[in-house]
């Protein structure tokens, strides 16, 4: 229940369609704020959830008509705050000023928009001297002359952001190769569509990340988890995750975070090798993530706390109040995913791909693994997510 003198805000979650988003939504909606789910997509898994007071179809990122929808929308409906995706920031790029109002982050466009960029990261990171845990790594300008890869790894990685984007493309926003020719080839096939990429050499171990809520310098609250299961299960998007601590990677993130003057959210990403202890930074989002539902149900409300922040609150810092075993995963589909990927791995035992069939069904009698969308008031959406991966396994 709201506590007294709480102000409910008027609040846009945009990009309602994908989990941190739906993660967003039953957050502020379960606080008592009005929610406005918005999507470019018709259905929308966010347009069904209790939690969402209304739900609004937008018209595409890439329609020179989506800036006047959001200017009309947040008049008619007195918005007071915007939950922005990274197509959304693209979106209206040209008229930050106008709404960065909104928006519970950095009013500085350039501090924004060098946060959707790795590349930038990495540069900006070089710049001022933090390059303690960087992977092996390469600074591409694709305007420039195409240089050899001067890194050495078992395997590159082609990273491409969209806010370095010239024009629309084909090309997903990781590309992966073995040997230096064929990445230099690749950066030469997408150099018509990309001005920068940043190449970065694989390194081994554990997916984790540290999460943050800054806003005016001070750490409003932070958690930190461990991927358990990746999609693919050689590295990937996590399918199920777990409540962790790490003094060092923390640390090291807190330093990166301030260093780059961000406000907001933030997601900095880490690969850690649990056989020597060594981590490197592998990317920063600066937007709601994927796996937030975590949090959620390990007591760290983030983005409660941030429109507290925005509307001008100081709520007391916030930290992981469950117990540390508590583990979340997204069971249709990725969890199906990754039993999938492991099954088809021809270098995995015949018995070890047994185990992982086993344990896709004994995970959903463990009390302490909780479903991303069997959330408390709202699991509905679980049903309407498996009802439509079924539906599309048999089309």
């Amino acid at each position: 229940m709201p506590e007294a003198g709480f102000q409910p805000q008027r609040v846009l979650v945009d990009a309602a369609h994908a989990l941190g988003s739906i993660a967003v939504i039953r957050s502020l909606g379960r606080a008592g704020h009005a929610v406005h789910a918005c999507s470019t997509q018709r259905d929308a898994l966010g347009f069904r959830s209790q939690y969402a007071d209304f739900a609004v179809l937008s018209p595409s990122y890439e329609s020179p008509q989506f800036p006047d929808f959001v200017r009309r929308y947040v008049a008619e409906h007195r918005i007071s705050a915007v939950i922005p995706s990274e197509g959304f920031l693209l979106a209206i790029r040209g008229h930050f000023t106008e709404f960065a109002h909104l928006l519970p982050l950095s009013q500085d466009a350039q501090l924004v928009y060098r946060g959707l960029g790795k590349w930038d990261l990495f540069q900006q990171l070089q710049e001022m001297g933090h390059t303690a845990h960087l992977p092996p790594y390469q600074l591409i300008d694709l305007d420039g002359a195409l240089q050899p890869i001067g890194i050495t790894a078992p395997a590159f990685f082609v990273k491409l952001d969209a806010v370095h984007e010239r024009k629309p493309n084909q090309y997903a926003g990781v590309l992966k190769t073995e040997q230096p020719d064929e990445c230099r080839q690749q950066l030469a096939e997408v150099r018509p569509f990309y001005k920068k990429a940043l190449v970065q050499g694989f390194v081994a171990g554990v997916g984790c990340g540290v999460f943050f809520l800054v806003w005016d310098g001070r750490v409003v609250a932070h958690f930190m988890h461990r991927r358990l299961h990746e999609v693919p299960h050689t590295g990937g998007a996590s399918s199920l995750r777990q409540a962790w601590w790490h003094r060092d990677i923390y640390a090291d993130a807190l330093a990166k975070v301030k260093a780059l003057a961000w406000q907001g959210v933030v997601m900095v990403e880490y690969r850690w090798n649990p056989a020597t202890d060594a981590f490197y930074l592998m990317e920063m989002n600066c937007r709601f993530w994927g796996s937030l539902h975590l949090a959620l149900y390990a007591g760290v409300d983030f983005p409660r706390l941030l429109i507290d922040c925005h509307a001008g609150s100081r709520p007391p810092a916030a930290t992981a109040t469950a117990a540390a075993a508590v583990a979340c995963r997204d069971t249709f589909p990725r969890e199906v995913q990754y039993v999938r990927s492991v099954c088809k791995d021809r270098r995995v035992s015949v018995r070890q791909k047994q185990k992982t069939i086993v344990e896709f069904f004994t995970l959903f009698f463990r009390r302490n693994i909780r479903s991303d969308l069997w959330f408390p008031g709202d699991r509905f959406l679980y049903w309407i997510r498996l009802y439509r991966f079924l539906r599309d396994r048999g089309a």
